[in-house]
């Protein structure tokens, strides 16, 4: 559990800088400063990360291995094809809960702005 708490951070970040990146763009399409994209493209990104790591936990580890690679040493293929899967399935838990955090964190800040404002 301690490694997706450090994740927090990563998902505040990549919330600033969509949230920059999504001022920037309601300032060149309306030319005026305006928070309209902010939310929703950051909902949308957490809802773009959130089915992709589920659909990478899924994929078969024989399509992502690397075919070239031959057994030089005493392991078998379920052994590397078991360590391909571990990491492919730790990466897409950490991107998984990266969306997670995403939607969660910009509903948050969402429902405190509209509490402040």
């Amino acid at each position: 559990m301690k490694k997706y708490i450090k994740l927090i951070p990563v998902s505040f970040i990549s919330i600033a800088v969509i949230a920059v990146l999504s001022i920037g763009y309601g300032f060149i399409a309306h030319g005026v400063f305006t928070l309209r994209y902010v939310f929703p493209v950051n909902f949308f990104i957490g809802m773009i990360l959130i089915p992709s790591g589920i659909l990478m936990m899924f994929i078969p580890s024989v399509y992502s291995s690397k075919k070239s690679q031959k057994l030089l040493d005493s392991s078998t293929f379920v052994e590397r094809s078991f360590d391909d899967r571990e990491k492919r399935q730790k990466k897409a838990r950490m991107i998984l809960w990266l969306g997670l955090f995403n939607m969660i964190f910009t509903g948050l800040i969402q429902l405190l702005l509209s509490v402040i404002i």
